[in-house]
């Protein structure tokens, strides 16, 4: 860790990349008095290990600010429409992050002298690496439009897909902005040129397009909760219950026999309102047992194959062979999708539209 507090006079010994990761994830508060929210914005730094960063006991993480989340609510009483006032809001976010993290432009460039715990003054140079949020505000931040994929190029149709499509760039992002600025008479059109791009339609400037040596499509990083958690299993779930009916799904998850270290719902996976992480997690240990003589062996095999990539994933660290077991499960899952898409009820959202592959690309 460092600190400013030293003398400027002192001449700096050596330079230090600080990389700076940044987590924002819209928290409902309470229940009560309309059900307030609250934006946070929390920062920490790669220098610091992870097993550090990730107890909140070592505070290795910090609040830096709290975003605006009432701006619709205001809005209501203009005569803007549904859209624009997601627009707005959309905007509101990228110039509240600018005003936040705008000091990172000019230290990132030029360094900050500080001193580390052994007295030496160090040039540091803080430069936005990583940005941890759950998918749609991976789009509103990485400024692609929602059920895209902010790493690579594939649109929505071809999310299914098991290879990427050509990755993104922030270049590439800010000249669609720059030309589709260019060549719009109106703000509908620049929105529409836009969005035709997958590219999100809204914002004029983004809040990170000064930052030095930053490609804000490579620092959007999946993480368990939000892209495996309550992205993947959060579908699988929803899948089954489409196939097996949601009454079917608790009525087995009535007859599992209680057993040490797994959760028994007594209150059924379709009472759940707000689900946390550990819940989610409990969810993913027992599926399985649910689904045997439900499914058929092809729907079987799948949802094993993505409990096993989630599994696996959490591994402290990889080898050759772990990545191997990795990507067994994925093929796993590739061989029997088909089965999910072709037994899916017509009134329910098709498996082509569910934004599964959007952490994996």
């Amino acid at each position: 860790m460092f600190s400013d507090s030293s003398s400027q006079s002192k001449l700096p010994k050596g330079a230090t990349v600080a990389p700076i990761i940044i987590a924002t994830d819209k928290t409902q508060l309470t229940n009560f008095s309309e059900g307030k929210s609250a934006y946070p914005v929390y920062l920490t730094l790669g220098n610091i290990p992870k097993s550090i960063r990730r107890k909140p006991s070592k505070r290795a993480c910090v609040l830096i600010a709290y975003l605006p989340v009432d701006s619709s609510a205001k809005l209501k009483g203009t005569t803007l429409k549904k859209k624009e006032v997601s627009i707005c809001n959309q905007r509101i976010f990228h110039a509240a992050m600018w005003f936040v993290l705008g000091p990172l432009i000019k230290a990132g460039k030029t360094g900050v002298r500080m001193t580390g715990g052994n007295g030496e003054v160090r040039n540091v140079y803080p430069i936005l690496a990583c940005y941890v949020a759950d998918f749609p505000e991976q789009c509103l931040v990485a400024c692609t439009k929602y059920g895209t994929c902010p790493k690579c190029t594939s649109s929505a149709k071809k999310l299914q897909d098991p290879d990427p499509g050509p990755p993104r760039s922030r270049q590439w992002t800010l000249d669609v902005i720059e030309n589709t600025k260019q060549t719009s008479n109106t703000k509908n059109q620049f929105y529409k040129k836009c969005m035709e791009q997958d590219v999100l339609g809204s914002v004029y400037d983004p809040f990170w397009k000064d930052f030095p040596l930053c490609d804000i499509h490579k620092a959007i990083t999946p993480n368990i909760l939000h892209q495996l958690y309550q992205g993947v299993l959060k579908h699988i779930i929803t899948w089954c219950q489409t196939l097996m009916t949601p009454e079917e799904l608790d009525a087995h998850l009535h007859i599992l026999p209680p057993a040490f270290g797994v959760q028994h719902f007594k209150n059924e996976f379709s009472a759940l309102s707000q689900i946390s992480g550990p819940e989610r997690k409990n969810m993913a240990k027992v599926l399985l047992g649910c689904l045997v003589g439900s499914l058929a062996k092809p729907g079987i095999k799948a949802v094993r194959g993505l409990l096993d990539f989630i599994h696996i994933a959490q591994y402290k660290s990889h080898d050759d062979i772990t990545l191997g077991y990795l990507k067994d499960a994925l093929d796993r899952f590739q061989e029997n999708k088909d089965f999910f898409h072709k037994n899916q009820d017509t009134s329910r959202p098709q498996y082509s539209q569910v934004s599964l592959f959007t952490p994996l690309h």
